[in-house]
């Protein structure tokens, strides 16, 4: 029944655009080509389209008031029953609602909450026509050594673009890292940044140290030999053969190996500050090295693994159809509703809170656990490399630095006091640069309930202490259409937060042995 409620329009549309034709899967080389994926044509001729666009004229963001636990148990009800696409997350408090024009009059009937007008028209914010059609060509060379290319955002093949030069600029520093290929065959991939030269350098020192420590036991040893000998040829007593105690073999010593941070944006494919935000943090890292103390420190005791758009196929999707879609591109059940939402299927007590079980919400947390692609290659990735300690899920908005755990809301970490200290400091450190506050606490505590999140799976499966899920700018009045000018402030700020959470990991836990 609930199918029911959805627009006639909006569900037409969609399904002209369900199930574009999945794209080869292709070895690493093949996808060395930096060319723009352009969007298949369309000939589609509903208002709400243009060009293949999605259009929402007259859609409003309302930010409703919600002061009781019933009152936010009857919003979520009616924002189930007639599919409507939250903004932010449901809590006491105030809640951002996207609603379309014929649902408004409606909505305020089922919710007569005091409620503000955040957005009166969203397509005032939107392009007329997909950006994928008047991008700038990928062919033009990005200086990436200042900070033109963090003054507005990328399509996906700009931003692959930005991690293959990083590659081949700083083999020394930079390695290219592949997690594997979505449902349309595109292929998650990102950088992992470390001081490779220098591990090497010490890795050697310790070899050339350990092979001359050998060659003085191995000498030792013949000189006893030598003695035992001397001594039976010349009649020496077997009590007189040597006074001297046998030299115990030293101890091999515990190889010293660096620790892992892994941080990704887009994994909400509308949330373009996220992957803008990620790039540059890498570009920081990278060229920050052997010009600062600090950083130079942290990459070479840390390996940064560093994915800037996790969600892959929605992210083009974003720039070439719909620019609030939020889901994968997966099937579903229902044709006409594809996507699975990355962030409600990560298998630590999946779908017990916080999502849809109905395949055309925003929030579906998908048949099972890990059948999203996407969640299941970085799950994998942690799980094999077994040395990573700090985790950050970038996503937009609120201005929260968010803590583990959100589906069990009775469960608290056991090493919750080092999580908030770490969160925090970083959130200080943020603060510090423009003034922008962000909330630290657990996901329970500053939202909602939300199971199959990403943080609560890399804390409790994958075993990595420091985890976090970070909503960036801004506090509502631009939700996910944040203005350009607002992508390098947020990158600066959120830089400074990361260093410090690094710094503080490579402090607090020095039992770590790493490399200086």
């Amino acid at each position: 029944m609930r199918l029911l409620t959805i627009p006639v329009a909006l569900a037409l549309s969609v399904l002209c655009t369900a199930y574009p034709q999945p794209l080869r899967q292709g070895n690493a080389q093949q996808q060395l080509a930096f060319d723009s994926f352009r969007p298949e044509s369309h000939n589609n001729d509903n208002n709400n389209i243009n060009n293949g666009y999605a259009r929402f004229d007259d859609q409003q963001v309302l930010r409703v008031e919600v002061s009781s636990m019933e009152e936010l148990k009857k919003l979520e009800a009616t924002v189930e029953d007639k599919n409507l696409d939250l903004w932010s997350n449901l809590r006491i408090g105030t809640v951002d609602v996207r609603i379309p024009s014929s649902e408004i009059a409606a909505f305020k009937v089922a919710i007569p909450f005091p409620s503000t007008v955040m957005i009166p028209n969203l397509q005032d914010l939107l392009p007329e026509q997909a950006p994928a059609l008047t991008i700038q060509s990928s062919s033009q060379g990005w200086n990436y050594t200042d900070d033109s290319f963090w003054q507005s955002y990328h399509d996906l093949a700009t931003l692959n673009n930005f991690t293959e030069s990083m590659v081949q600029q700083f083999p020394e520093l930079v390695k290219r890292t592949s997690m594997g290929f979505t449902y349309e065959g595109r292929e998650v991939f990102g950088m992992t940044i470390h001081g490779y030269k220098r591990a090497e350098q010490l890795e050697a020192l310790e070899a050339l140290e350990d092979s001359v420590e050998e060659l003085v036991e191995d000498v030792e040893e013949l000189v006893e030999e030598a003695s035992s000998w001397l001594s039976w040829l010349f009649g020496s007593s077997s009590s007189s053969k040597s006074s001297k105690p046998k030299i115990a073999k030293k101890p091999s010593k515990p190889k010293k190996h660096p620790k892992a941070i892994v941080i990704h944006g887009g994994q909400h494919a509308r949330e373009w500050i996220g992957p803008a935000v990620v790039s540059y943090i890498a570009k920081e890292l990278i060229l920050g090295y052997g010009n600062s103390k600090k950083i130079t420190r942290l990459v070479d005791q840390f390996e940064f693994t560093i994915v800037p758009v996790l969600n892959v196929d929605g992210y083009a999707y974003t720039w070439e159809h719909n620019r609030m879609w939020r889901k994968n591109r997966q099937p579903t059940s229902i044709p006409f509703c594809p996507g699975i939402d990355p962030n409600r299927n990560w298998g630590y007590k999946f779908a017990t809170g916080g999502s849809s079980a109905n395949p055309c919400s925003d929030a579906y947390h998908g048949p099972e656990a890990f059948a999203a692609k996407e969640p299941k290659m970085i799950a994998d990735y942690v799980l094999q490399k077994e040395n990573v300690v700090g985790y950050i899920d970038f996503h937009s908005y609120s201005q929260l630095w968010m803590t583990p755990f959100g589906a069990d809301c009775s469960k608290i970490p056991k090493d919750d006091e080092d999580i908030m200290e770490a969160g925090m400091g970083a959130a200080k450190a943020l603060k510090d640069v423009h003034g922008k506050k962000f909330a630290v606490g657990s996901v329970c505590k500053i939202i909602y309930q939300a199971s199959g999140g990403s943080l609560d799976w890399t804390y409790a499966e994958g075993g990595v202490k420091y985890s976090y899920a970070v909503e960036l700018r801004d506090t509502g009045r631009h939700g996910f259409l944040l203005p350009e000018d607002e992508i390098l402030p947020s990158s600066e700020e959120t830089f400074a937060g990361v260093l410090h959470l690094a710094n503080f990991i490579r402090k607090r836990e020095k039992q770590w042995r790493y490399w200086v």
